[in-house]
C-alpha cells in the first residue's frame, strides 16, 4: 500500500490542529501583574527609579480599564464591530485583523482614558517634577496632536515621527483602549487569522517578545506577545519572529554567567532569540523557569541584555510599547 509522505510544512499544520492557538488578555489580572511584576525587578535593578515610575503608569491602566462603565465598553466594542462590517474589515474575509490598529478609526474616548492616566500619574510620587510637566503639557495638548502621535505609534503611513518623552503614555492609553475592545473577542474568531507571520491576530500589531507557558493546556508551547492588546498567538519554538528562518540559524543567548558565574544559559527564565539570517531579536520567556515573568516587565528588566546585543550587531525586530527613543537615536 503506497504511503503519503508529508512535507514539513504539512506537519506543522497537521500538529498545530490540536495545539490551542490563541490566549486572549485577562481584563482583572493584566496590567495588576505586570505592575506587581515592574516593582519586583525594581528592587534589584540599576533602573529602578524607572521601573517603578512605569509600575505607577500601569497601576494607572488597570484602573482605568476597571472604569470603563458596561454601557461604555459594550458602545465601544459594537462600533468597532461596525467598522469591521462595513468596511475595514471586509478585510477580514481576507485574514485582516478585526481590531486593525493602522486602520481603525478610534473612538475619541481612548484620549479621555489618557487624560485619566496623565491626571493619575502626575499626582504620584513616583514622578519627578520633569516627568509631570511632560503629562501636564501632554494632558493639556490639542486633540489633534495626539491622534497624529498616536497614528505615529500604531505605524499609521503618514504619521509624524514619535515624540520620545510623552510616547509611553499615548501607548498606555491606546493598550487600554484596545485591551477593552479586545473582550468582545473569542479564540475561535481568531484562530483562522494567527497564520499571519509575526503579526496578531486581533490587532495586527508586532510582539513585543514571546513567552513559553508551564500550565496546560497551554505547557511547553511558544506564544507570541502583542505589544498593544497583550493577544498571545501560537508560533512554533526554534523559529525566528521576524524573518522565519529556522534550526542553526537560531540562538538562544542570556545574562547569565555575567550578574552569577554559577548560573548557565539554560537557568535562564529571560533569553534572547537571535537569528543569523536577519540579525534581529526578541526576548524570549521560560514560565517553566519563573513562574512571575512577563513579557513587558521582563522585556524592560533585561536592557543589558539588549545592550549585549546591540554590540554584537543584533538590532530588536519590535519595540518596547513603554520605551521609546527619539527618531534616529
Amino acid at each position: 500500500m503506497a504511503q503519503r509522505i508529508l512535507e514539513p510544512g504539512q506537519i506543522e499544520t497537521l500538529a498545530q490542529r490540536d495545539i490551542p492557538r490563541i490566549i486572549l488578555a485577562d481584563r482583572d489580572r493584566l496590567f495588576a501583574a505586570r505592575a506587581d511584576r515592574l516593582r519586583v525587578l525594581a528592587s534589584a535593578s540599576p533602573i529602578s527609579g524607572y521601573l517603578q515610575l512605569l509600575a505607577a503608569l500601569v497601576d494607572a491602566q488597570h484602573a482605568a480599564l476597571a472604569r470603563i462603565a458596561p454601557e461604555r465598553l459594550a458602545g465601544l466594542q459594537a462600533a468597532a464591530a461596525s467598522q469591521r462590517r462595513n468596511g475595514a474589515a471586509g478585510a477580514a474575509g481576507a485574514g485582516m485583523p478585526p481590531l486593525h490598529a493602522a486602520s481603525l478609526a478610534r473612538d475619541g474616548y481612548w484620549r479621555t482614558l489618557l487624560r485619566e492616566l496623565c491626571t493619575h500619574c502626575a499626582g504620584h510620587e513616583a514622578f519627578p517634577a520633569q516627568a509631570k510637566a511632560i503629562l501636564e503639557q501632554l494632558a493639556a495638548a490639542q486633540d489633534a496632536w495626539i491622534e497624529a502621535q498616536a497614528d505615529a505609534l500604531l505605524d499609521v503611513p503618514g504619521a509624524p515621527p514619535v515624540e520620545a518623552g510623552t510616547a509611553p503614555f499615548v501607548m498606555a492609553a491606546l493598550q487600554v483602549y484596545w485591551v477593552a475592545l479586545g473582550l468582545a473577542y473569542g479564540t475561535g474568531e481568531l484562530a483562522p487569522m494567527a497564520d499571519a507571520p509575526g503579526l496578531c491576530p486581533l490587532c495586527g500589531t508586532a510582539p513585543v517578545a514571546s513567552l513559553v507557558h508551564a500550565q496546560a493546556p497551554h505547557a511547553s508551547y511558544r506564544y507570541l506577545y502583542c505589544a498593544l492588546c497583550a493577544c498571545q498567538w501560537h508560533y512554533v519554538r526554534v523559529q525566528c519572529s521576524r524573518c522565519g528562518a529556522a534550526g542553526k540559524d537560531i540562538a538562544y543567548p542570556s545574562l547569565a554567567g555575567i550578574d552569577d558565574p554559577a548560573d548557565t544559559a539554560k537557568d535562564a527564565a529571560v533569553r534572547a532569540e537571535t537569528c543569523e539570517r536577519c540579525h534581529g531579536y526578541r526576548k524570549i520567556l521560560y514560565l517553566e523557569k519563573d513562574p512571575q515573568v512577563e513579557p513587558v516587565a521582563d522585556d524592560l528588566g533585561t536592557l543589558a541584555l539588549d545592550l549585549l546585543l546591540g554590540e554584537q550587531g543584533y538590532e530588536r525586530a519590535s519595540q518596547n510599547p513603554l520605551l521609546w527613543q527619539a527618531d534616529g537615536d
